[in-house]
């Protein structure tokens, strides 16, 4: 059974990491523009991933923001007090993706999270195998490979939340199996090996991608902390103080290159890039106020709030998936067998968990009306809730075995299949089709930005800066680019810092559709650039008046 399990579960494996990698590989759009993203984070990431993959850097001078009052920048980027732009987020998956970039070739960039992500659910099975049992890891895992959350965020190749649950699985794992008995392990042969013989590897392993793993996500400290202990007393007999010791040096060995970058970028360790748009003396000088603030509720503790936000974005969309969860709950609950410490166990700190998630990003309010009303897997809640859905997964797989209890041993089969498939279809419409931030419209929707950021190269030069409203992501990195959220002509800052600006270097506007009024200023208006333009959109030059 375990052999075909391995085989099995190796094969659907395979299968979608082919799906994984086509969804996240870009079209040819029969231009020679360089990948495109619809998120601003993946924009950034790519950058950074290749600039670091090449030079080795974090940081790129702009010495004309100092004429633009630091605007010059895209999305999901900061700007530090000389004008340069650097990271404007958490710089762990950076710094891997760079470092396998540099090895491997900028190339893969792309590819490094859908491979990770079928890594980590074999992680994930071999965890869940030694909490329930063989079967109920075979289907959490492949509930796992097209769970629509999952799915969708390992082919959003330059999203970190799936690389960082990822490295946390593995992690976990290589504890699990101290002193594991199994001979054989659908992950690796190394499971054969007893830790005694090979000097403590376990714990040099769980911590280098744990370590890893915070250095992604450094905000989710408190709740992967508290898994950790809850494992290391579950292990209290197996391990001794050394092997802990020996866990967090090689954390922290992982970890480091992270503060150290840091340093380098922001002047202190513990400031991310997510702490600041564009950071001063002062807001740095608390950096560590601030990390500690960023760990319990940063948004805040609003109870109602949260409750409404997971019906909005989870369980009205996934309710199906809920359903099953709590029914598997259920069967566990009223069962005649005494459920196992190590299940209980497992829903104890899943529950704290998620618990805590539910309230950390719940009590968040988005501010931007066009994500809230226009995403649906693609709204930020749902990566944030990832751990929840995996937490879940094996309690669906425990309610479709029970289900099959209620029909003859004939039946079972038929009915488990059509339930998987019905399972499988829904993920199938909302990752692929049903909505506009579903997987095939968005790699659609990418071919027309290299499209117009095409034709738009071909008319500007390079060294020109393209003021944009939400599409800063269409023409960077070829053109500097100004991101506003409001058109130019109402944007008074903007309006005060362009008049400098348009004297050193061609500055265009690229509007979402015509604009009326051509005299945006005082001293500027806009002059059309002829035959560029694509639908209403339209592309201004800016010029003296």
């Amino acid at each position: 059974m375990l052999k075909r399990s391995s085989i099995g579960l190796s094969v659907v494996g395979l299968v979608f990491l082919v799906v994984y990698v086509w969804l996240a590989a870009p079209l040819n759009s029969g231009t020679n523009v360089s990948p495109r993203f619809d998120w601003p984070d993946e924009t950034a990431n790519y950058f950074w991933s290749q600039q670091f993959a090449s030079t080795g850097e974090l940081k790129i001078a702009e010495p004309l923001n100092q004429l633009a009052d630091n605007q010059i920048h895209p999305r999901s980027f900061n700007v530090d007090n000389a004008g340069s732009l650097v990271p404007g987020s958490f710089l762990g998956l950076i710094l891997i993706f760079g470092v396998l970039a540099k090895i491997f070739s900028s190339g893969i960039i792309i590819y490094l999270t859908p491979i990770i992500s079928v890594i980590g659910i074999f992680a994930f099975y071999g965890i869940i195998k030694r909490i329930f049992d063989q079967k109920i890891a075979f289907w959490s895992a492949v509930l796992a490979f097209f769970n629509p959350a999952w799915w969708y965020y390992s082919a959003s190749s330059l999203l970190p939340n799936v690389v960082f649950i990822c490295l946390l699985l593995i992690s976990f794992y290589f504890l699990t199996i101290v002193n594991d008995s199994n001979k054989e392990d659908v992950i690796t042969p190394y499971a054969k090996i007893r830790p005694s013989n090979i000097f403590y590897l376990n714990f040099i392993l769980a911590g280098i991608f744990g370590g890893l793993a915070v250095s992604i996500r450094p905000s989710e400290i408190v709740w992967i902390g508290f898994i950790y202990l809850v494992i290391f007393y579950w292990l209290k007999t197996k391990i001794n103080w050394l092997k802990i010791i020996v866990f967090a040096f090689f954390a922290f060995l992982a970890i480091s290159p992270t503060l150290y970058y840091q340093q380098l970028i922001f002047g202190h360790w513990y400031v991310f890039g997510y702490d600041h748009l564009q950071f001063s003396g002062s807001a740095a000088g608390c950096s560590a106020c601030q990390g500690v603030k960023n760990l319990f509720l940063p948004f805040g503790f609003h109870p109602a709030l949260a409750v409404a936000n997971f019906w909005s974005a989870m369980f009205s969309r996934f309710w199906l998936w809920f359903l099953l969860a709590l029914l598997g709950y259920l069967a566990l609950a009223t069962g005649r067998k005494k459920i196992p410490s190590r299940i209980y166990n497992y829903f104890l700190v899943g529950g704290i968990v998620s618990a805590f998630l539910f309230l950390y990003y719940g009590s968040w309010q988005f501010t931007d009306l066009l994500t809230l009303n226009l995403n649906t897997l693609g709204i930020s809640y749902v990566r944030y809730w990832l751990p929840i859905f995996l937490f879940i997964i094996p309690l669906v797989a425990v309610a479709l075995n029970w289900f099959g209890q209620f029909f003859s041993r004939k039946n079972i089969q038929p009915i488990f299949i059509i339930v998987l498939l019905i399972l499988f279809y829904q993920s199938l419409n909302l990752v692929l089709y049903q909505n506009q931030d579903s997987l095939l419209p968005v790699k659609q929707r990418i071919v027309e930005y290299k499209k117009i950021a095409s034709q738009v190269n071909q008319v500007t030069s390079d060294n020109s800066v393209i003021v944009t409203v939400r599409k800063d992501k269409v023409f960077f990195p070829d053109r500097k680019v100004i991101h506003s959220f409001d058109p130019l002509p109402i944007n008074k800052e903007l309006l005060s810092s362009l008049s400098n600006l348009v004297d050193q270097v061609p500055v265009y506007y690229y509007a979402l559709s015509p604009e009326s009024n051509l005299n945006i200023s005082s001293d500027l208006h806009l002059e059309p650039v002829i035959g560029v333009s694509f639908g209403l959109e339209t592309l201004y030059q800016v010029i003296k008046s």
